[in-house]
């Protein structure tokens, strides 16, 4: 038998013939948001990515 035939059948073992134990349900638990902030006078727009929310309450800041 050759090498890569005796690495393939050690990764498989344990699992039940596949190589890495299957997910039951989703490890997270909100998903990743991303914001789009404007500003109301010149228009520019911002992205901030990547933040977890579960909630977000939007509020105008005058200054």
């Amino acid at each position: 038998m050759s090498e890569g035939q005796r690495r393939y059948e050690r990764k498989q073992e344990g699992y039940g013939s596949q190589r890495r134990p299957e997910q039951k349900r989703f490890a997270k638990v909100t998903k990743k948001v991303v914001l789009r902030i404007q500003c109301s006078q010149c228009g520019y727009k911002r992205h901030i990515l990547g933040i977890r929310l579960k909630k977000i309450e939007l509020i105008e800041v005058v200054r």
